[in-house]
C-alpha cells in the first residue's frame, strides 16, 4: 500500500514524499535472504551504488545472469555464515555432495536441496567451510561472542530515515542484544590489517557500520560495539578481528547521508539521473606525468 511519510520540516526535503511502504518499521526474523533483497526499502548496497556510480545505476541495474560459478560462490557464503554463526544448524542445513558438479548425481541432489531449502556443496568446499569454522571457534574471544548468550542471526531491520522519510533496511550478520554488539563476517583473500583497511574504503564497510548502527538505534536497539571478522578463504584460513576508528565511521556516515538525500530527491521527482551532462574536464594524479612536468600550484595528489 502507499503511505505518505512527512519529511522533517528542517530537513533538505521540506515536502511530502510518497513511498511504497509495504513493510512497517521493525525487526523481522527468519526472513529468507532472497525475500529481503527483493523487498521494499533502500539498503546500504543500494546507497553505495548511488555513491560510487549514479542513481540510474541503482534504479536500472544491469541484468545479472547466474552462472554455475556464481551459484557456487553464493552457496559457499551461505554455508560459511551458517557454520560460523549458527554451528548447531550446520549439519541440518548444509549437505555434502559429490566431489564435482557434473552429471545427474549432482543435478538430482541439487534439485532436492533446493526443494528442502538446503545448501549443497562439493566435498572439498564442505571441508573448507568446516576448516574455516574450526579456525574461528578456536579463537576464544570470537567463540565467546558468537556462542555465549542470545544471538540474532541475519534478522532484517526496517526503519524510516528521520530526515528524508525514506524506508531503509539492514540485515546484520549477528546482533547480541544483551551486550549490544553487532558482528559482520567478511571472507577475503587476505585478513591482514593493511589489506582489510583497503577493503573498508573500497567496499564501503565504514558506511555499512554507520548505516546499520544508525538503523538499529532508530529501532531502539542500540549498538555499543561493531566488530568485523575477516576470514581468509584458503589455508591456513587465518582470521582477524577489526574495529573501525570513529573518524572513518563518520566518513562512512557522511557518504550514506549524501546518498540518502540523493535517493530521496530522485524518489520524489521520479528522475533517476546518470552522469553529469555536458563536457567534463578530467583530473589526473601527479604520478600520471612521466615525461612532462605536472602543473604547478596543485596539491601532491591531483594535478
Amino acid at each position: 500500500m502507499n503511505q505518505i511519510v512527512k519529511v522533517d520540516e528542517a530537513a533538505k526535503f521540506d515536502k511530502l514524499i510518497e513511498l511504497e511502504v509495504t513493510r512497517q518499521p521493525g525487526v523481522y526474523f527468519n526472513m529468507p535472504n532472497d525475500d529481503y533483497h527483493a523487498g521494499p526499502g533502500i539498503s546500504k548496497s543500494g546507497l553505495w551504488t548511488i555513491h560510487q556510480s549514479t542513481p540510474a545505476h541503482y534504479k536500472y541495474p544491469a541484468e545479472v545472469v547466474e552462472t554455475a560459478a556464481s551459484k557456487a560462490t553464493k552457496a559457499m557464503g551461505e554455508a560459511t555464515h551458517t557454520a560460523v554463526l549458527e554451528p548447531n544448524r550446520f549439519e541440518e542445513s548444509v549437505v555434502r555432495g559429490p566431489d564435482d558438479r557434473r552429471g545427474n548425481k549432482w543435478s538430482d541432489l541439487q534439485t532436492m536441496c533446493d526443494l528442502d531449502g538446503k545448501v549443497l556443496l562439493t566435498g572439498s568446499d564442505y571441508d573448507q567451510v568446516l576448516a574455516i569454522r574450526d579456525t574461528v571457534h578456536a579463537n576464544s574471544f570470537l567463540n565467546g561472542i558468537i556462542t555465549n548468550g542470545k544471538s540474532e542471526v541475519e534478522a532484517s531491520g526496517y526503519f524510516i530515515d528521520p530526515i528524508t522519510g525514506a524506508l531503509c533496511r539492514v540485515r546484520p550478520d549477528l546482533y547480541k542484544p544483551q551486550i549490544k554488539v553487532m558482528v559482520d563476517l567478511k571472507t577475503t583473500l587476505s585478513a591482514s590489517a593493511a589489506d582489510f583497511a583497503r577493503s573498508v574504503t573500497n567496499y564501503g564497510y565504514h558506511s555499512q557500520e554507520a548505516f546499520y548502527t544508525d538503523g538499529y538505534s532508530a529501532l531502539k536497539r542500540p549498538v555499543d560495539g561493531f566488530v568485523f571478522i575477516a576470514l581468509e578463504k584458503k589455508s591456513p584460513y587465518a582470521v582477524s578481528v577489526f574495529e573501525l576508528p570513529p573518524a572513518i565511521v563518520e566518513e562512512g556516515r557522511a557518504i550514506m547521508r549524501k546518498s540518502l538525500d540523493e535517493y530521496a530527491s530522485c524518489l520524489a521527482s521520479g528522475v533517476w539521473h546518470g552522469y553529469p551532462e555536458g563536457v567534463q574536464e578530467l583530473k589526473f594524479k601527479r604520478w600520471a606525468y612521466n615525461l612532462t612536468e605536472a602543473p604547478n600550484g596543485l596539491d601532491d595528489e591531483t594535478a
